[in-house]
């Protein structure tokens, strides 16, 4: 018995729902706009991984290369999330002494 034509359909399911799923949960805790959202950033990051592996194995290199800005833009939502909250810390360490 084959397995592989009934695992790829079931494997690009997985993927895109994943995708989808990572990508609300990104959604949703970086409109919370507190400590969590860097969260948000890191769902978005692995939403986009996901996407790109679906993109891949579909074919489909025009969603495969916005996943590439995506993640682009991700990691520098991330970065700027953080370099944000240190500058706050940074800030009130300060005025506390």
């Amino acid at each position: 018995m084959d397995f592989a034509p009934q695992m790829v359909p079931n494997l690009l399911n997985g993927l895109e729902w994943s995708g989808c799923a990572l990508a609300m949960s990104g959604s949703l805790l970086v409109a919370l706009h507190n400590r969590a959202s860097r969260w948000g950033w890191i769902a978005y990051l692995c939403s986009n991984l996901v996407w790109s592996a679906f993109a891949l194995v579909t074919g489909t290199y025009g969603l495969f290369v916005q996943q590439l800005g995506f993640t682009a833009t991700s990691c520098y939502g991330l970065y700027r999330h953080t370099m944000y909250h240190r500058e706050l810390d940074r800030k009130a360490a300060g005025s506390a002494a």
